[in-house]
């Protein structure tokens, strides 16, 4: 693992794609930082994200297709460590002893020594209807290659 003392670190443009899981859109890194459930397909395989630093505690993550920008959103969060955590995307549905439900998203950031970016992802999500408990939890991890400028 690199050692991450400030954002300006993950500086950098990268592949789209996993070295892992080719081809997958919802591995792509786009999806992965989105923290969406629905999949953005706007052509992922030729695409490249493109990281800024923005001050202390936020990301600024850009969708490149040939050089040129596409779309762009602010990832926040906060260094831990020697990882960039983003915030929590919490989604809670409260009915009081009859239905509820909760659901987590959320992601870290971190280089190793090459300056490969790797993500983990944690999704988990549960509830109740009446009585009757359920719910999920999945940790993945995705590694991106920096592109050379």
């Amino acid at each position: 693992m690199h050692e991450i003392s400030e954002l300006q670190l993950f500086d950098g443009t990268y592949e789209n794609l996993t070295s892992d899981h080719e081809g997958s859109e919802f591995s792509s890194l786009w999806n992965q930082l989105i923290l969406k459930n629905e999949i953005d397909t706007l052509d992922f395989k030729n695409a490249k994200i493109r990281l800024k630093a923005i001050g202390r505690s936020q990301i600024k993550a850009t969708w490149l297709d040939r050089g040129l920008e596409k779309k762009s959103i602010v990832l926040k969060g906060k260094l831990k460590g020697n990882y960039f955590v983003s915030q929590h995307k919490r989604t809670i549905i409260p009915i009081p002893l009859i239905y509820g439900m909760i659901q987590n998203n959320q992601f870290q950031l971190w280089l190793d020594q090459d300056s490969q970016l790797h993500v983990d992802r944690l999704q988990n999500r549960w509830g109740w209807i009446f009585v009757f408990l359920a719910g999920t939890d999945n940790t993945s991890n995705y590694k991106y290659i920096k592109v050379k400028e």
